[in-house]
């Protein structure tokens, strides 16, 4: 071998590395990545457990902050209940109740107020009129008065509790309202019913008129059965009125020939004209009722039901009272000639000032169950009706809806819904007592049979 030769050789040999270095630099380029494996992985798990770690603090903050927040709340309601413990020695919680229940404590507390209100008088004795220049004088009768500043206050209650719910009566729409919301005027309240309490304030045992206390003093002896929200009496009093609105012939069908008959669509009819019923089903129901008491029946004697047919007639049976003929009878003429168009002031005012006293006790039992709150709210209806189809409202003094107390017996007598003259009287002092109806004249506080005006109040002007 040449020199040269050999130290080609030497040197090629001096350039490769040996046979263990790659595994060796392989190694170590592993080692690295493990450790830097390693490092990332911890890091990832200190970030996490820093996140739950942010994660818990806040919610422990909330926590605090509730816990502080009821603790102040009870140190708070610890607090009040120590100043109520203090003061129940001087004020009575009981009236402070946050329950809408109106409570009249004692119905003797209103007796006592109203009999001081009022001269010496008692039940079964006509009290003596006494005239009062420019006041309201109260309605002598055997129920005893009030004054003429109970009257007033009394009313005038009456309309605030009416408010609450309704317009004031000196505004409004042109029409009649409904009259069937149930009236709390002057009524000695049951504690389950339930009013606003802005009205509460209203309301008092000394509502209660001594009329309306002698009326349910009378009711209690009076035994009363109830058909669709309405008593016996007012059922009554609708077949005396279909018996003198109806045509009562022989009628005939195919070859048969009933006497005495009616038509069924006739007298669904008159009653929903005359303001009895506000609607067909309603005078349906109502006629179902006339036959059920048997007042009316049909005259195959096998149907219970009224139908508003021209093909069903019916007749009425003897059960029905026409009431008292002579009421009806006597001076007709003269009543007739009642006209509120033809009025002169003169006589009105001289008629306003002289007011008649009448015994209620003479009332029937019958009017004394008739005239509920539904009943009357019905009643009031009817009057408005009647006396709008015979152009009998009139506009006077700045009011609308204004009749003569006269003309309104009148009615009643027509319609059969009084059966005698002091019944009418009752019914219309009634109307008045529940503030369905009031007068025109400061001077006058009763229900007259004369030339004196009085209004519906819940007509809109």
């Amino acid at each position: 071998m040449t020199p040269k030769a050999g130290a080609s050789a030497g040197a090629g040999a001096e350039a490769r590395p040996p046979p263990h270095a790659p595994r060796a630099a392989a190694g170590h380029q592993t080692g690295a990545r493990t450790s830097r494996n390693s490092i990332g992985g911890g890091g990832r798990a200190s970030l996490e457990l820093g996140n739950i770690q942010m994660m818990q603090r806040p919610r422990r903050a909330s926590e605090d902050e509730i816990r502080a927040l009821l603790e102040r709340t009870t140190r708070a309601l610890d607090k009040i209940v120590k100043i109520r413990e203090s003061m129940e020695d001087f004020v009575d919680f009981s009236d402070y109740k946050t329950t809408k229940t109106v409570r009249i404590k004692s119905a003797k507390l209103g007796s006592a107020r109203a009999s001081s209100r009022t001269s010496a008088s008692s039940l079964g004795t006509v009290k003596e009129h006494e005239q009062v220049d420019h006041t309201r004088t109260s309605p002598a009768s055997s129920y005893g008065s009030t004054d003429a500043s109970s009257i007033s206050d009394e009313r005038s209650s009456m309309m605030i509790v009416d408010g609450c719910s309704t317009a004031s009566t000196h505004s409004s729409t042109g029409s009649l309202p409904e009259y069937g919301h149930k009236q709390t005027d002057g009524r000695l309240l049951d504690h389950s019913e339930e009013y606003d309490e802005d009205c509460e304030s209203t309301i008092s045992s000394s509502s209660v008129s001594a009329f309306k206390e002698a009326r349910l003093e009378r009711l209690k002896n009076i035994e009363i059965s109830f058909h669709e929200g309405m008593p016996k009496e007012f059922f009554q009093a609708m077949a005396r009125f279909l018996h003198a609105s109806l045509e009562v012939k022989t009628r005939h069908s195919r070859f048969s020939f009933f006497k005495d008959a009616f038509v069924g669509s006739d007298a669904v009819r008159n009653l929903i004209g005359d303001g009895y019923a506000e609607d067909h089903p309603t005078a349906l129901r109502y006629g179902n009722v006339l036959v059920k008491l048997g007042l009316i029946e049909h005259v195959s004697r096998t149907d219970d039901q009224l139908h508003n047919s021209k093909d069903n007639f019916y007749r009425f049976t003897k059960a029905l009272d026409h009431g008292n003929g002579e009421f009806y009878g006597t001076d007709m003429n003269t009543r007739m000639s009642i006209n509120a168009n033809n009025y002169r002031e003169s006589v009105v005012a001289r008629e306003s000032i002289a007011s008649q006293t009448f015994d209620f006790e003479e009332a029937s039992d019958q009017v004394h169950a008739l005239v509920t709150d539904e009943t009357l709210a019905v009643i009031a209806k009817v009057l408005h009706k009647v006396f709008e189809r015979k152009n009998k409202l009139l506009f006077y003094k700045g009011y609308v809806g204004c009749f003569l107390g006269a003309e309104a017996v009148n009615v009643m007598r027509e319609l059969r819904l009084a059966t005698s003259l002091i019944d009418a009287i009752f019914i219309g002092q009634c109307l008045l007592d529940e503030g369905i109806i009031e007068p025109i004249a400061t001077t006058v506080s009763s229900f007259q049979d004369k030339y004196i005006f009085y209004r519906l109040t819940k007509i809109r002007s």
